[in-house]
């Protein structure tokens, strides 16, 4: 843990990648949707394209999950993994070769796909249509649900299910472990996750909003952020940090060198409240917003070996219901 004070970023908003990658991203996220099948590759199974939701609006391309599984040993853990884009650009494939590292050191890997925002913000080229707060969170809450619902049939302890994400998916997956609403709509509390690893997301969107304001321009903000969020007013109740007080499960942030100003936000946060002992932070200051999430996959990986510790060291401790 690092006492570090708070200074906001304004030059790096969490979006930001290169462009050529991302629009790599996009173009995998619109190879559309396969049947389910099942392959060994090595030391993993996966079974791909899990349809986890049914209901009245359902995307065929977006309610899938591909779970990876190691097969030389039974795992012992299972990570509901939520990738990272804006809220508005990439899918489950981008993350593939991550999971797949989890997997060869005993963590099962739930790789799931959400309902996007709009990214015109970003230029024409892109999506002038997507869904808004909370589709985003609801969708992570319905694939957590089906998770912990049909895990013993995939030979995963209901016990043992943890959630994470990048980015994006970082604020989602800690907005799930710190807001109680979202497992409540599926007869489920906060308390079925065992742990939660949010890696360089944003906790404090109205901090997020200034931020980019300031650094981008108000156009930019509205855009972007009230875009993904709606109204102004509605950016408190999707930030995670506004939970604080009711926080209960244990988690482990991670973040970056360009992102790190909206962790520091939380951790000031969450050391004024005295839940250190509960959220715990790293910082991996040298690395970029990119070149964290691509060391995730590398066959040595400080920070995926960290989360693997913490994980472990969860495990490890009884659980409290």
């Amino acid at each position: 843990m690092r006492a570090l004070g708070h200074k906001r970023a304004i030059n790096n908003p969490f979006w930001i990648c290169d462009l050529k990658h991302l629009v790599a991203l996009i173009a995998v996220s619109l190879l559309g949707s396969f049947s389910a099948i099942s392959a060994v590759a090595g030391e993993r199974s996966e079974m791909l394209d899990i349809v986890y939701y049914e209901g009245a609006d359902f995307s065929d391309e977006k309610h899938r999950l591909d779970l990876i599984l190691p097969t030389d040993q039974a795992p012992r853990a299972t990570l509901l993994w939520i990738h990272g884009g804006a809220w508005a650009f990439g899918d489950r494939k981008d993350d593939m070769e991550l999971a797949r590292a989890f997997a060869r050191e005993g963590i099962a890997v739930a790789n799931m796909s959400y309902r996007l925002s709009r990214g015109d913000w970003r230029g024409e080229e892109f999506s002038s249509t997507g869904v808004q707060h909370p589709e985003h969170i609801e969708d992570v809450a319905r694939a957590f649900a089906w998770l912990h619902e049909n895990a013993s049939e995939y030979g995963l302890e209901v016990d043992e299910l943890f959630v994470g994400g990048f980015s994006a998916g970082g604020h989602l997956s800690a907005l799930l472990a710190m807001d109680d609403r979202y497992l409540r709509a599926h007869g489920l509390s906060v308390s079925e996750i065992r742990g939660a690893l949010p890696v360089a997301g944003g906790y404090d969107l109205e901090d997020y909003y200034t931020a980019i304001a300031e650094g981008l321009g108000e156009d930019i903000a509205i855009g972007h952020v009230l875009g993904v969020f709606g109204p102004r007013e509605g950016l408190r109740e999707a930030s995670p940090l506004t939970y604080l007080d009711q926080a209960e499960i244990p988690m482990l942030v991670l973040t970056e060198g360009q992102t790190a100003d909206y962790t520091r936000v939380f951790e000031d946060a969450v050391t004024a409240q005295d839940k250190s002992s509960l959220i715990q932070f790293s910082y991996y200051d040298d690395e970029t917003h990119a070149s964290l999430l691509a060391s995730l996959s590398l066959e040595t990986s400080p920070a995926r070996s960290e989360m693997i510790a913490f994980i472990d060291s969860v495990l490890a401790t009884d659980r409290v219901d």
